[in-house]
């Protein structure tokens, strides 16, 4: 199970908007390189204001050379197809092939629909765009002319340039199975478009089901992958007093999602040894990928005090991956 980090390129801006503390997120960003974890970025424009994900996956392209750069995850449909799928191009290309993509349609909150509308979208296509921009994507990615009439836009025997470092350009992990919710339509959308999938706030149990469902769903769409990427999004906080721990995480999700959390799911809160735990059990129920949130404002002591003391314990932890 190879580890990750969730950049906190949106704690960071809740600090302050007009002079973010930037070097926190690329120092984190270089420990996480030279431990061989990856790195994840969110998305949002005005809901949950953050570092313009693109922009901050070109730069850490530019001062990593091993983490593999991932969306957790990318709302595309805030987006036009054509011009996303020539920036995610260029980035694969900035970062040598390790750009991941893992992708969803946002929540069906007032003030999502409110975010789509700044952007100038439709909030209620979200979901039909998600997956136009998939197939517009592998299109154009291809390197073959393309025309297509969409929401829209209309390409008519384009080409862009430059192509995804490989052929079938970034993996794509579809949300699915958030909360344990095992929507149909959601997993039926893996089997259809995606190479993988990510997820949040599930227990082993949920992860196992999920693995199951989207199986039978990429067979029944002939397009079987053995061993496909499972991604889980989870929350850590390192704290010898379990109890802080909670506490602590409580506190930070209240003001980071401004609201109630649905704390369903396994987070790994608590000592070394508690956390490699929690962090086992998904392993051991086919998690292939985790990124994770540290809960606070203490980000690098938390990652240094995690890749120290959990990190080793997994064969994608900070020896093997290195080494890739």
């Amino acid at each position: 199970m190879r580890l990750g980090v969730l950049l906190p390129h949106r704690a960071v801006v809740l600090q302050s908007a007009r002079r973010p503390p930037l070097e926190e997120c690329w120092e984190l960003a270089r420990v996480c390189d030279g431990a061989g974890m990856d790195l994840w970025v969110g998305d949002s424009v005005v809901a949950k204001p953050r570092l313009e994900p693109l922009a901050t996956l070109s730069y850490l392209a530019a001062i990593t050379r091993h983490a593999r750069l991932g969306t957790a995850i990318l709302l595309p449909a805030l987006r036009q197809p054509t011009v996303l799928a020539h920036a995610l191009a260029t980035i694969d290309q900035l970062a040598s092939g390790r750009l991941v993509l893992g992708l969803g349609v946002g929540w069906g909150l007032p003030e999502i629909a409110r975010e789509w509308e700044a952007c100038g979208r439709e909030h209620k296509r979200r979901v039909r765009d998600l997956e136009e921009h998939v197939l517009v994507w592998r299109k154009l990615w291809s390197g073959e002319p393309v025309t297509h009439e969409g929401n829209g836009f209309r390409l008519s025997g384009h080409t862009i340039g430059p192509l995804p470092w490989r052929e079938a350009g970034p993996p794509v992990l579809m949300t699915a199975g958030n909360r344990g919710e095992m929507i149909p339509a959601q997993i039926d959308r893996v089997g259809r478009l995606g190479d993988g999938v990510i997820t949040t706030y599930l227990t082993d149990e949920d992860c196992r089901r999920l693995r199951e469902a989207c199986e039978a769903a990429l067979e029944k769409h002939g397009r079987a992958r053995p061993g496909f990427p499972m991604c889980v999004y989870t929350t850590v906080r390192l704290e010898e007093d379990a109890a802080r721990a909670e506490a602590l995480t409580r506190d930070f999700l209240r003001r980071y999602y401004g609201g109630g959390v649905n704390y369903r799911g396994l987070m790994g809160l608590g000592p070394a040894s508690a956390v490699i735990e929690v962090l086992r059990r998904y392993e051991r129920a086919g998690v292939t990928d985790l990124c994770v949130r540290f809960a606070g404002t203490d980000q690098l002591p938390q990652l240094e005090k995690f890749v120290a003391e959990v990190a080793p314990a997994f064969t994608g932890g900070a020896a093997k991956a290195g080494a890739a």
